[in-house]
């Protein structure tokens, strides 16, 4: 299998030497990620409708620390991510947190911890309802999510965990469940301390969205223990296909317009080359960052923000950099006692040169695996939030199914530890908050970061929601099922017990999930069929276009969507080609 994707990575290459543009592209694809990929993919089972995939970072297939699941950690504030920072917090007393984001083939399912869920399904219904799309429906949208996968559950687990292997499929992103080897030992004192607290085993990729996911499960490919991502996922296939063009390190600056009309792209190169793409059909799926980011520069978004700038106004859509959406969360660590395998191994040189010797000869050991495992997600009673005296209103009203805390763990140190601390770090995040930020520009020029608000726990009812969910997790972590395997606690430490110095704790420990969405959504800035209102020959499909977030982690979401979004693409698209070919004649 190794030798096999081998060869489709150098045909992959050679395609993407091979870039010629003196004809207009059927459809040119800015941003090669998850989006990027499906529809590429799509797209191109016509082999007379020419695909050019275009992305800003470089090529990942070829590091190991991005293939390597044991790895991901060390990915985020490297060449493969975009290593945004956000504008100052008035509810974080003025931190600016980082945002990072995918940059390189395969965009975020390159650099993401590989965590597969889908969650509660009344989010995709709302989807439906905001964009007028039945398709989004959950009913119909499984099929969708099943189109993207397939499914590996190990024999003879150890461990229960409730699967419903019917809502996978056969190809594409391989999702697998952790083996009794690969599972750490101290998954089970978190397993016994979410039941503790009132969780129960549900199956986050069938719908649901509230009790505990144990094992997984996560992209990665069970035959060899590898990164499953958009990449292999999807763009081996086009290995053979001659209608498609890919190319890397290549930054879309603009989009270029007739009127209203996009007619292609200008990319900048790494020898600081600008060049001219022309295309039929532009398609956005650069993120959640850098799809509104490029429509701002070129010419659509808020009149007034635009002028301000000197950018000259192709459409006024003051939706786009709106609705802008993440999962954000607060972090405990404790130092675990020697026996479990965190990231300090890694640091080990001997150790970690007989973790490399094993995964490369077996595809097992501690690299096999992504060091994060179970996960707890809960929904706090009408009583709890009335007893936080502010307006909760929202968090009341969510449909039933979904939760308003996620909890998770990692072995890797989400703060800076000790580096004799064998720290592993639980994460308190909240998965449905009430108010969006927004992504503004910072100047015309295409190199200057964007101005990023993501407005953490921007309501009163969003701080209280997090802030309890802080202190959950505190609770939970200092409870008698965790003793066994905590050394001592790191962050916040346990001297940290006063409301005040609890809250201080929670608002410094703040960071991104990194699961942004919804700057150009469905509904606000793109009709039923993901095209630019107001403008022609235009389409963003990515998770800037989703109009809410999922109740967990976003790249299933991604996929699933980008599946759909394609049959409506195909039909159009091909009709369209169809139709300049009988006025030609």
């Amino acid at each position: 299998m190794k030798l096999c994707q081998k060869v489709l990575l150098v045909s992959l290459i050679s395609i993407a030497t091979a870039l010629k543009n003196s004809e207009p592209y059927d459809a040119v694809i800015v941003g090669g990620g998850p989006a990027g990929f499906v529809l590429a993919n799509r797209l191109s089972e016509n082999p007379d409708f020419k695909v050019l995939l275009i992305e800003a970072g470089p090529d990942t297939y070829t590091n190991s620390t991005v293939t390597t699941p044991r790895f991901a950690s060390q990915l985020q504030g490297t060449q493969y991510t975009w290593n945004f920072t956000s504008v100052p917090q008035v509810t974080l007393d003025g931190a600016t947190p980082p945002l990072h984001q995918g940059h390189g083939w395969g965009g975020g399912t390159a650099v993401n911890i590989m965590a597969y869920c889908r969650g509660s399904k009344s989010v995709f219904d709302e989807w439906a309802n905001i964009s007028g799309i039945d398709g989004l429906r959950w009913d119909s949208l499984v099929n969708y999510f099943k189109r993207s996968t397939n499914l590996f559950v190990p024999a003879n687990l150890n461990y229960s965990q409730v699967i419903e292997e019917a809502n996978f499929g056969q190809e594409h992103v391989c999702v697998s469940y952790e083996t009794n080897e690969q599972r750490s030992s101290a998954d089970s004192n978190f397993v016994d301390t979410w039941v503790s607290n009132g969780a129960v085993d549900a199956d986050f990729t069938a719908g649901n969205g509230i009790g505990m996911s144990v094992g997984g499960p996560h992209s990665i490919n069970h035959v060899n223990n590898t990164r499953s991502y958009a990449l292999p996922a999807y763009g081996f296939q086009l290995a053979g296909r001659p209608n498609v063009d890919l190319l890397h390190d290549s930054r879309v600056t603009k989009i270029n317009f007739d009127g209203n009309k996009a007619t292609g792209i200008d990319y900048v190169d790494t020898n600081n080359k600008t060049s001219t793409v022309l295309g039929l059909e532009t398609i956005v799926t650069a993120g959640a960052v850098n799809s509104p980011r490029l429509l701002l520069l070129s010419g659509i978004g808020p009149k007034s923000d635009l002028e301000e700038l000197g950018i000259p106004v192709v459409v006024d859509r003051p939706e786009v950099g709106k609705n802008f959406f993440d999962h954000h969360y607060s972090i405990m660590m404790f130092n675990a006692t020697p026996d479990i395998i965190t990231n300090k191994q890694l640091r080990n040189p001997a150790l970690l040169a007989s973790f490399l010797e094993e995964y490369k000869d077996n595809s097992t050991g501690p690299l096999s695996t992504t060091g994060s495992s179970s996960f707890f997600a809960e929904r706090f009673s009408d009583e709890v939030l009335d007893s936080f005296g502010v307006n909760v209103d929202f968090h009341k009203n969510l449909p039933i199914d979904r939760p308003h805390m996620l909890y998770q763990w990692s072995t890797s140190s989400m703060l800076p530890s000790p580096d004799s601390s064998n720290t592993i770090s639980i994460h308190a995040a909240l998965v449905q908050p009430e108010t969006p930020g927004s992504i503004r520009l910072n100047s015309s020029d295409w190199r200057v970061d964007p101005l990023l608000d993501p407005n953490y726990y921007g309501s009163e009812g969003d701080f209280a929601v997090a802030l309890y969910g802080y202190k959950r997790l505190l609770s939970m972590m200092r409870s008698d099922t965790m003793k066994s395997i905590i050394v001592n606690e790191v962050y916040p430490g346990s001297d940290v017990q006063s409301d005040d110095d609890i809250t201080v704790a929670f608002k410094n420990s703040s960071l991104s999930y990194h699961h942004p969405a919804g700057a150009n959504s469905l509904g606000q800035v793109l009709d039923s069929s993901f095209r630019v209102y107001g403008a022609q020959n235009l389409r963003v499909v990515d998770s800037s276009a989703i109009p809410r977030l999922p109740t967990c982690h976003l790249q299933s979401s991604v996929y699933a969507f980008a599946e759909f979004a394609a049959t409506i693409l195909k039909d159009e698209l091909y009709q369209d080609k169809e139709t300049r070919a009988l006025c030609r004649l």
